[in-house]
């Protein structure tokens, strides 16, 4: 994997993350879309950076566990890094399947959730360019 590639969808998840806390907390405090029209819409301009970037991260870290694989050179920080990518992207999925179906409660645990994954994957490569 070439690792200015991880960078790059790091750097669009993370701006994802700052454009929904922007969103959320300094321009629409507690507003919601009240349809699924609206929400659709929603979740096509405001999470979509996020959405992205956590589908590049997801697959870059599985492109770059796989060729580690096949070198016999996995250490412990791609698979971790890789399990972080899976915990986030499935964590967004289930953020916008709650909101869909405007389940506004579930959706802030899968965005913690998401960020959680989002750190572990964030660390585990820092360490492993440490290692290299």
């Amino acid at each position: 994997m070439r690792r200015q590639s991880a960078r790059t969808w790091i750097c669009v998840q993370f701006l994802g993350y700052l454009i929904d806390v922007a969103w959320h907390g300094l321009l629409s405090p507690g507003v919601e879309p009240a349809t699924t029209g609206d929400m659709m819409r929603h979740l096509a301009t405001v999470h979509l950076p996020l959405y992205v970037g956590a589908a590049g991260v997801l697959i870059s870290t599985a492109t770059a566990l796989l060729q580690s694989i096949r070198r016999s050179s996995t250490g412990i920080a791609l698979p971790v890094a890789f399990i972080g990518a899976v915990v986030a992207s499935g964590a967004e999925a289930w953020h916008a399947y709650a909101h869909l179906h405007l389940d506004t409660h579930s959706a802030p645990a899968a965005g913690i959730l998401s960020v959680i994954g989002f750190v572990v994957v964030v660390i585990a490569m820092f360490l492993r360019r440490l290692a290299l």
